[in-house]
């Protein structure tokens, strides 16, 4: 984490990005050019450089609302994974004891969220390399990615999840803010193992594993 916070930002309108993105989130009909700028965010500094991190410009309004749809994709394929869950634990809870405790499903909510919020963002960046649907159904990739990312992601995850509950009331501020500390712990963490987590057999055809090959050589 001491990498990602403000040491590893160089941008001196830092604050003033962030502030659009907060009152976008906050706004409704904006919310998904807040969900683009993120899907932005989390593609630029991947590669970055030791001399720092510069956040992405508001700009392209259009390929940013497209990004914000998909985005809010991701999101909600996950948080209602995250709510089945949840559901299937109460009830579990309800039957095993024997009808007595009958407690709300937000109480079963955040373990979920916090453990599935690293495949979230695995899932993302899988597609993020190419932009296609099929790159998500190669468990070969995602088990490679995931088994380096989730633990030390489970921390930034938490305080996430946790964010969302205390302060509710500014979730324009906890979810622009909270994923943009997410994304950057993500991407400082591909970025920290570099080649070793690159290489990596994509479970696909031999056309396809020679176009991620490439992509992969392009990025580097």
């Amino acid at each position: 984490m001491k990498n990602v916070l403000f040491p590893r930002f160089t941008d001196d309108r830092l604050w003033l990005k962030t502030a659009i993105g907060v009152l976008f989130m906050f706004i409704p009909p904006l919310l998904l050019f807040a969900f683009g700028y993120l899907y932005r965010f989390m593609r630029t500094p991947r590669y970055a450089t030791d001399g720092g991190v510069q956040l992405p410009e508001w700009s392209n309004w259009w390929q940013l609302l497209w990004d914000g749809v998909r985005f809010a994709a991701f999101f909600t394929t996950y948080a209602v994974i995250c709510v089945i869950l949840a559901l299937v634990a109460k009830w579990l809870i309800y039957v095993g004891s024997f009808s007595v405790l009958n407690l709300p499903m937000w109480l079963f909510l955040p373990l979920p969220m916090a453990l599935l919020f690293p495949g979230f963002f695995t899932c993302l960046m899988l597609y993020q390399r190419r932009e296609r649907l099929g790159d998500l159904f190669a468990p070969s990739a995602f088990a490679h990615y995931l088994r380096r990312i989730w633990w030390p992601m489970i921390w930034p995850s938490l305080a996430f999840v946790g964010l969302q509950f205390v302060c509710c009331f500014l979730y324009g501020i906890t979810w622009f803010v909270g994923f943009g500390v997410a994304i950057a712990s993500f991407n400082e963490l591909l970025r920290h193992y570099g080649d070793r987590i690159d290489e990596v057999d994509w479970g696909y055809s031999s056309v396809a594993q020679g176009s991620g090959s490439a992509v992969r050589r392009g990025k580097r």
